[in-house]
């Protein structure tokens, strides 16, 4: 494809980007089907993209995508709410996750008779819920505020989890080896010194920016510190994703981790980021997500239809697990609609989408059927939401869950 082509498709893609995202606001429909299926339509459909084309820069660019991510998600965790919400929102969420993770776990292992290490990697990968489709739904339904608030804290939370773990397990899955030793070693050097790494760069970086006023004004100035962060990371064969994920948690709850001793010697530890660059933040990941959605849907494989079928039926299985799961742990005060709602917010997003090219990245021989059963689960289950909410909205399968919850559908009560 000839520059001048790439560059026009670029433009293209960006406004088409911000179409889609006005009418996710508007009719409740997630953006990232609509690009997921352009790239579909682009790659496996008229072949006029292929994943291969990308060489070295769609590994560079996945791990741009998952620096970003990683960081804004930290910035959005607060502590002080999740402390407050947590006993609402710690039962769907890690409930949910577990039985997200085992189910999928299983279902790889006697689906794709795949090793048991790459089976619970996707398996954790897919665990969480997509944030920004989950947000997006909620808002657009009558339920109560704390059903909506306790759905959006467990896409935040799960979000940890999803993000964390998958990058643990990548590194014992690369080694080739299990034992105690080994495990030990791995989970330290990926995990502990990561995030210790991550949480020391936000101080040095608290310091830095409050001794040098004018680096406030720059709205690179933090991002390029979480490259320098990630690259050190990453050159000590520590995990550079976990250290950028704990550095921008560590940037939003400063205030809540500070040691006092460190107060006395580090004043003025507080860094606010500026509204201005907040939203620098989320143009670059909103441009980032636009492309690699994109990217999935052209990565898509249709000559393996059974992998992508597959990945349709472990989503359906999920989404039934979902529902008994509410059932468990949802109180039965609760009305039955905010339940079906409950029950249908298990869309997959960026972060599972991500952390799956990541294996394939690395050169792992499970890496591509691994890319491929994630994009389809995240297909598939952001498609099972919209239709699943839809019903539920319009009150269409509200008596089947008033069956299942045992109690009458709004209306008869």
């Amino acid at each position: 494809m000839e520059t001048p082509v790439i560059i026009i498709a670029i433009g293209l893609f960006i406004f088409f980007g911000h179409y889609l995202s006005g009418l996710f606001e508007r009719r409740g429909v997630p953006d990232v089907l609509g690009l997921m299926l352009i790239g579909m339509l682009l790659g496996p459909v008229l072949r006029i993209v292929n994943p291969d084309n990308f060489g070295t820069f769609g590994s560079l660019f996945s791990n741009l995508v998952l620096i970003f991510i990683l960081f804004e998600s930290g910035t959005e965790l607060r502590i002080s709410e999740l402390k407050s919400s947590f006993r609402d929102s710690a039962a769907i969420t890690t409930s949910g996750f577990v039985v997200t993770s085992i189910a999928t776990f299983v279902l790889c292992f006697l689906i794709f008779r795949l090793h048991w290490l790459s089976c619970l990697f996707v398996g954790t990968a897919l665990g969480g819920t997509s944030a920004a489709v989950v947000v997006g739904l909620v808002r657009k339904i009558s339920i109560r505020p704390k059903t909506s608030t306790t759905l959006i804290v467990e896409s935040a939370e799960s979000d940890v989890f999803t993000l964390a773990l998958p990058l643990s397990i990548l590194g014992l899955m690369m080694t080739g080896t299990i034992d105690a030793k080994t495990v030990i070693s791995q989970f330290i050097s990926a995990l502990v010194l990561a995030l210790l790494i991550g949480v020391a760069g936000a101080f040095v970086w608290s310091y830095i920016i409050n001794k040098i006023p004018t680096l406030k004004s720059t709205k690179f100035s933090t991002p390029a510190f979480l490259f320098l962060l990630y690259g050190i990371a990453e050159y000590l064969h520590f995990s550079g994703p976990l250290t950028a994920l704990s550095f921008g948690i560590a940037i939003g709850n400063l205030e809540f981790l500070e040691p006092k001793l460190l107060s006395t010697i580090i004043p003025n530890q507080r860094i606010v980021l500026p509204s201005e660059e907040k939203d620098f933040f989320s143009q670059i990941v909103f441009l980032l997500r636009t492309f690699f959605f994109v990217f999935i849907g052209v990565s898509i494989r249709m000559d393996r239809m059974d992998w992508l079928l597959w990945g349709a039926l472990i989503t359906l299985v999920l989404f039934v697990l979902r529902a008994f799961t509410v059932l468990w742990v949802i109180s039965s005060r609760v009305p039955v609609l905010d339940r079906a709602v409950m029950a249908t917010m298990i869309p997959k997003g960026l972060g599972a989408a991500v952390i799956a090219t990541l294996p394939l990245q690395h050169g792992h021989p499970d890496g591509i059927i691994i890319q491929s059963i994630c994009f389809s689960v995240i297909l598939f289950s952001t498609l099972f939401c919209v239709i699943l909410f839809f019903l539920v909205r319009n009150g269409l399968t509200l008596p089947l869950y008033a069956l299942l919850y045992r109690v009458p559908p709004p209306g008869n009560q």
